[in-house]
């Protein structure tokens, strides 16, 4: 195992591989995935730490009911990250295929497209919102107690909401990176957002630049940094690819909904089915059991973090090598993700069951107890998910998509009522042991079995 990364190391240093031939793109592919996971990594280390800088520094400018608002608003317009209706992930999974032919015509219109579609619909958005917007008590929404948050609630509403309506089109750049096997460029501006809100926060404090301009930097930072990538992208690094709403082609905006709205419903179904604990937890018993249980959680979600970051770039490079025919190489490679990821979460879950005590103790000053029986379903359920990821990978590049929709739907209808009835008998210990077996049984056996069933199928075409 240690072998496998230091050898994704040596990826990482060599330069670029020559494509020309079958060894060569198997090499670079490998290449651009370790170059991805090497920048997802420290994009994350970044961002995890940023936000304990902020937070105290935001919170005390901002002051408690303001940073409330301010959260409460930003929660609330959460689910605009559906807004796309999955035509990012029809863009990265089309977009993959259709780099293996190096037709950049075909590209660009499909690019030209996505970005058209998105932008009309951003342009609906904002009209919508604008003409909705007078009629709204804002501030009864959110339930603002003081005078002075009703006042602003209006203020941060469209501090926040514009920048998540600019960014569903600009969001386009990092499923266009992706697809072409450069998500590393998504990651360093990512970790340059990440620098440029920390300074930003920094300096509006320092000169007291005002509560809502604070907010809306801070809200603002992410459209900024995916102007500034695609600005770059398109115009330095891949001038070919620009896009333009002149190429907008239907037959092509119609395959990229039809495949894109299966990925909307089954990334619906994924939440559902793995992020529906906690209130399952406070049904059975009780919202005093939930902090607890919410905190482990968050703890025990760290261990498929790298899995993820491991394995989405298996996505696009997928997609081109079954183009190309190269399905040995998805096979290989698949396999071998998902050894280095089993390795990883493993070692990772005994980390946080060794320092849960410790770490529950500086995050809450010892108020909430470990309760290792919970931890250790956690850390299973996240386990076979890591396992699991490389074989979603093959079944989203090879289009696979009603497959998982099934599978989770099942997966929820089962697993949902037992977490009910087992967790209403024998308290909350059940509930995540439930979730972790019947994941194993209903999405990590069949998931794996039908990416094999997918790569014969193809091995023998």
């Amino acid at each position: 195992m240690i072998n496998r990364v230091k050898n994704q190391i040596q990826l990482v240093i060599h330069g670029h591989y020559d494509t020309s031939t079958a060894e060569g793109r198997s090499m670079e592919r490998s290449r651009n995935m370790a170059l991805t996971a090497l920048t997802a990594m420290l994009a994350k280390a970044v961002a995890m730490v940023t936000p304990l800088i902020t937070v105290r520094i935001t919170l005390s400018y901002l002051g408690e009911e303001t940073y409330g608002l301010w959260s409460t608003v930003t929660s609330f317009f959460a689910l605009f990250a559906y807004a796309d209706l999955g035509l990012g992930s029809g863009l990265q999974t089309e977009l993959s295929h259709a780099s293996a032919f190096e037709d950049r015509t075909f590209c660009k219109k499909l690019i030209s497209t996505a970005y058209t579609i998105l932008s009309g619909v951003a342009v609906v958005l904002l009209i919508g919102f604008a003409l909705a917007y007078p009629y709204i008590d804002w501030g009864e929404i959110v339930n603002a107690q003081t005078e002075e948050a009703k006042k602003l609630a209006g203020i941060v509403v469209v501090a926040i909401l514009i920048p998540k309506i600019l960014n569903i089109p600009m969001a386009l750049i990092q499923r266009t990176q992706n697809a072409m096997q450069e998500g590393y460029n998504t990651n360093l501006w990512q970790l340059v957002g990440y620098l440029l809100s920390l300074m930003l926060v920094v300096i509006i404090s320092v000169c007291d630049g005002g509560k809502v301009f604070m907010m809306a930097a801070s809200s603002s930072i992410v459209v900024v940094v995916a102007a500034l990538n695609m600005l770059f992208y398109f115009s330095k690094q891949h001038s070919e690819l620009k896009p333009s709403f002149r190429l907008f082609d239907w037959k092509t905006g119609k395959a990229l909904l039809s495949t894109g709205i299966a990925f909307f419903v089954l990334s619906i179904f994924t939440s559902i089915s793995l992020s529906i604990d906690n209130w399952v937890v406070a049904q059975t018993n009780g919202l005093s059991d939930v902090t607890s249980y919410s905190i482990m959680l968050k703890l025990a979600n760290m261990v498929n973090v790298i899995s993820l970051m491991l394995s989405t770039p298996l996505w696009a490079a997928n997609g081109e090598a079954f183009e190309r025919g190269e399905n040995e190489w998805v096979r290989k490679k698949t396999n071998e993700m998902a050894l280095i990821s089993a390795f990883l979460s493993i070692v990772f879950s005994i980390g946080i069951i060794v320092l849960c005590k410790p770490a529950l103790w500086l995050l809450t000053d010892d108020k909430v107890r470990a309760d290792f029986f919970v931890l250790i379903g956690m850390c299973l359920l996240n386990i076979f998910v890591s396992i699991t990821n490389p074989y979603f990978m093959v079944l989203n590049s090879a289009r696979i998509i009603r497959f998982q929709i099934v599978n989770y739907m099942i997966y929820a209808v089962i697993s949902l009522p037992l977490k009910f009835l087992l967790g209403s008998i024998y308290g909350v210990q059940a509930i995540p042991w439930i979730g972790a077996i019947s994941y194993l049984l209903l999405l990590t056996f069949p998931t794996v079995m039908r990416s094999k069933i997918e790569l014969k199928r193809r091995e023998k075409q």
